[in-house]
């Protein structure tokens, strides 16, 4: 090859260098392209990998790229023709060839003037990216044609970045469509929401999540179950610098015991039956951003000491490796479970109580905050109005003075599928508050009469043992609106395990909903 041709060549992967969007190529191509031979139009014929051909840009003396772009090829003949050159060697053909012009006038329609023509095709090793077609005002030279077909190199590796391009902006437009299609079923317009009660019930804590957002400092946030204390953990992460990280959340009382360090730290392939492939633990995943460990009292004892190692020094190992992998993760841990008693008890360790409960966050449970029922419950109405795409219908101040009064021992979570559920009976037309409690309007609290089971706890001296064990029970149950589990359960007021509780309340026949009303 000629100094000259090497020049036209070193510019044009120059300006292939330059862009990655095949158009903005084109012009410094064009003007290569007429510096070699007296080149008028060039077209380019994409192949899709899907038996699919289709005219996706053509340049003349103008660019004029919008009346080619994206145009199929649906000729049976034309498919045909063009299948034919992209598996040919680069070719000449003249005017005279009068079946390859009569495809080029289908393929070209009145764009073609009937010029002659250079074929180039555009293939790697994988396949068929396309085929060129050069429009000549004269025949061209054996080295002009050497000189053009030498240029393709740059041009293809352009396509295949103008490809490349194409299929990150289609999967960015449908990881949009998605998360848009999430929101809605979610009845979120964004994921960032303010939080309901920020400046009411929520107050304080709202004050603590502004004051640890901005540290590294890890937090351990504690409330009942449904308290919102995923709500409370997002918060904190879009409050600090690692918003633009991911935010993923961990059940961890979800993980069977077998699969955990499998789960959280990652695996190599090999490293136990199953893993037939090397696989990235949420520690990795969650890198430069939060993992939120839900439940985190949930974990045995083993995995604790190996959670308590990435906490301290920042390093975990995966199942079947002998290497240390270093990961920048904020950790957020949450629980309902009373974690100084579990330490006392020895069932969980003190160090990583220590380690996790750099900042403690309590939630108030929602009959500590009666006072943002009002508006929860039009964010909720709102919500699943949104999510079955519904009008949202109007609450009144007697549906809000009758959630007011009922004891919520599902907190949140349960004031959330409530409202969600008397929408959906009411048509979006109104809310079945009355059905969707499954009862009728509850009492107040203050409410109780005589034929309540729990009226009479006093038992006479007379009685026997159990009924005295009965009477105290259903008196504990009667504080703690019928709510057995949890930090403000009866079990943690009468001080014994949850499970011997249940078995305590089965064999004196005692039912604990019926004291969710009290």
């Amino acid at each position: 090859m000629t100094v000259k041709a090497d020049k036209h060549l070193l510019a044009l992967w120059t300006e292939a260098g330059k862009h990655a969007v095949l158009s903005d190529l084109m012009p410094s191509l064009i003007e290569v392209l007429r510096e070699i031979a007296s080149i008028d139009e060039l077209y380019l014929f994409a192949f899709n990998g899907a038996d699919e051909w289709r005219l996706s840009g053509g340049w003349r003396n103008e660019h004029v790229p919008e009346i080619f772009t994206l145009r199929p090829i649906t000729e049976a003949s034309a498919l045909d023709t063009i299948q034919r050159w992209a598996r040919a060697t680069a070719q000449l053909s003249v005017q005279s060839d009068a079946t390859h012009r009569a495809a080029l006038k289908v393929l070209l329609g009145s764009d073609y003037n009937e010029g002659i023509s250079l074929l180039i095709p555009l293939r790697r090793d994988t396949g068929i990216l396309g085929v060129a077609v050069l429009i000549c005002e004269s025949a061209c030279t054996s080295s002009q044609c050497e000189q053009l077909i030498a240029l393709t190199e740059p041009l293809l590796a352009c396509i295949e970045n103008d490809q490349q391009l194409t299929h990150i902006q289609r999967l960015r437009a449908k990881a949009e469509a998605d998360r848009q299609n999430l929101l809605s079923r979610l009845g979120l317009r964004s994921i960032s929401e303010n939080i309901v009660g920020a400046d009411g019930g929520l107050k304080q804590v709202m004050r603590r999540v502004n004051q640890v957002a901005p540290s590294p400092a890890g937090v351990l946030i504690l409330g009942e179950t449904g308290a919102g204390k995923e709500v409370i953990a997002r918060a904190i992460h879009e409050r600090s610098a690692r918003h633009n990280g991911p935010f993923l959340r961990v059940n961890c009382g979800a993980l069977p015991p077998e699969l955990i360090d499998s789960e959280l730290f990652g695996h190599e392939k090999g490293s136990f039956t199953g893993a037939l492939a090397s696989r990235r633990g949420w520690f990795e995943r969650a890198g430069g951003g939060t993992l939120f460990l839900d439940e985190v009292g949930e974990l045995p004892p083993a995995a604790q000491v190996r959670l308590l190692r990435v906490l301290q020094d920042g390093i975990i190992q995966k199942v079947g490796s002998e290497h240390d992998v270093q990961v920048d993760v904020r950790v957020i841990a949450a629980t309902h479970r009373d974690l100084p008693k579990m330490v006392q008890e020895g069932s969980f360790r003190e160090d990583l109580w220590y380690r996790l409960a750099v900042f403690p966050i309590i939630l108030p449970t929602l009959n500590e905050r009666l006072d943002d029922i009002e508006d929860l419950a039009k964010h909720f109405i709102q919500r699943a109005a949104m999510r079955m795409g519904v009008p949202v219908p109007p609450l009144s101040a007697a549906d809000v003075r009758n959630l007011k009064r009922y004891s919520w021992p599902g907190n949140i979570r349960e004031l959330g599928s409530v409202l969600e559920r008397a929408v959906i009976l009411g048509h979006g037309e109104y809310l079945d508050l009355e059905m969707a409690l499954g009862a009728p309007s509850p009492k107040p609290r203050a409410a109780l009469n005589q034929a309540s089971p729990v009226a009479k706890i006093n038992a006479p001296e007379n009685e026997s043992l159990e009924a005295v064990i009965a009477a105290h029970i259903k008196h504990i149950l009667t504080e703690t609106k019928g709510r057995v589990d949890g930090p403000y359960g009866a079990a943690k007021r009468l001080d014994i395990n949850v499970s011997t509780l249940r078995a305590k309340l089965r064999k004196l026949n005692i039912d604990a909903n019926d004291f969710k009303g009290a």
